[in-house]
C-alpha cells in the first residue's frame, strides 16, 4: 500500500493537468484557467519551501529474497 501523497506532489499533479488540458485547447488561455497555472506555480514554489509539505523520505523496500 502506498503512503498518501503529500501536498507538493498533488499540487504538482493538478499543474500537469492543467497544463496538459491547456496545451490542447489553447483557446482557453483566455480565461481564468491560465491564472490557476501560476497560482499553483506559486504554490508549489511555496509548498518546496515548506517541511511540512515536502514529500515524506519513502521508507526503503525490502527485497524479498527467495529461499
Amino acid at each position: 500500500m502506498h503512503p498518501p501523497n503529500s501536498v507538493l506532489e498533488e499540487l504538482e499533479a493538478a499543474y500537469a493537468i492543467v497544463d496538459e488540458a491547456l496545451a490542447r485547447a489553447p483557446q482557453l488561455y483566455a480565461c481564468h484557467l491560465d491564472q490557476a497555472l501560476l497560482v499553483l506555480a506559486w504554490s508549489i514554489q511555496r509548498a518546496r519551501r515548506s517541511p511540512k509539505l515536502r514529500p515524506r523520505p519513502r521508507p526503503p523496500q525490502q527485497e524479498l529474497l527467495p529461499f
